[in-house]
């Protein structure tokens, strides 16, 4: 558990999302879940030495299952954006590991059968206040890295948790984006507005300047490399090509880079079908 402020702290060694926490006075305010039961409770455990309070609000930066799906353990009411809610009813409502191959961390970790999905109670449309103590936070919807994507903002602290927004140390999920849309967020993170903030990537904890810089650098390279596939036959089979080619950017194992491979491909290929093929070619990708 790192502690970014006073009271206020974030967790990336689990697998999935990262994961944050506010201490308040009366209630610890959550950032999404610990994929992995154990891991819920070993973050609580941690939070509870720290001195939060056992009165919990939880918040989902979006609906990816890596950072909704281990809601349960939390013991928490859920905010979140409108579009989460309708994400997470498409889906059944106890969870089954059916292989697929997104690329997630789901998919890599065992145990997780029998979780139930957590539905929101509070939701919001563009932004909402939170007050807590004397502080007043700012959740707000910053859609690109998935249509229901949000960023919660601490003004006073100079914090902000960017969810998938930003991603460090291995490939971001295409599959539900859009990057043109991507990439005025990641400069606006990038502005004057957000110059003093310690950003919280949405996962691989704190964010410096270059890891925005190569992030945005990532995104304009796929978005000009899809759309110039826009007029070949062979867009598949490129795809493929630009994964494998991406994967080894990142450092990791063979097992790993096999893993980022996968899911920069489904991505890639989601991607692609919904913004440059005909319509009704396009496919469901959570």
């Amino acid at each position: 558990m790192k502690k970014v402020k006073a009271s206020i702290y974030f967790e990336n060694g689990y697998p999935g999302a990262t994961v944050g926490a506010l201490i308040f006075s009366d209630q610890t305010l959550l950032i999404d879940a610990p994929l992995k039961p154990e891991d819920g409770r070993a973050w609580l455990a941690g939070l509870h030495k720290a001195g939060a309070p056992k009165r919990r609000l939880a918040i989902f930066l979006d609906s990816h299952p890596d950072r909704t799906l281990g809601a349960q353990t939390l013991d928490a009411q859920v905010l979140a954006h409108h579009e989460v809610v309708r994400q997470i009813r498409r889906r059944a409502a106890i969870f089954k590991a059916l292989k697929q191959e997104s690329g997630a961390e789901w998919e890599e970790t065992p145990g997780l059968s029998g979780l139930h999905w957590i539905l929101p109670r509070i939701t919001f449309t563009d932004h909402v206040s939170l007050n807590f103590d004397s502080d007043e936070l700012r959740l707000e919807h910053h859609p690109g890295s998935s249509p229901d994507a949000c960023w919660l903002v601490a003004p006073r602290q100079r914090v902000v948790f960017a969810g998938d927004a930003v991603v460090i140390g291995e490939p971001p999920f295409f599959a539900l984006a859009d990057i043109p849309t991507w990439v005025e967020q990641l400069d606006l993170l990038a502005s004057r507005e957000y110059r003093d903030f310690t950003v919280i990537a949405g996962r691989g904890g704190k964010a410096e300047r270059k890891d925005l810089a190569s992030l945005r650098r990532l995104l304009m390279d796929v978005e000009k490399r899809l759309k110039r596939l826009a007029r070949k036959k062979s867009a598949s089979t490129e795809i493929e090509k630009l994964a494998a080619k991406l994967a080894k950017k990142y450092k990791a194992s063979a097992k790993r880079q096999a893993f980022y491979m996968q899911r920069l491909r489904h991505g890639m290929q989601s991607y692609f079908a919904r913004h440059y093929l005909p319509a009704g070619k396009s496919q469901n990708n959570y």
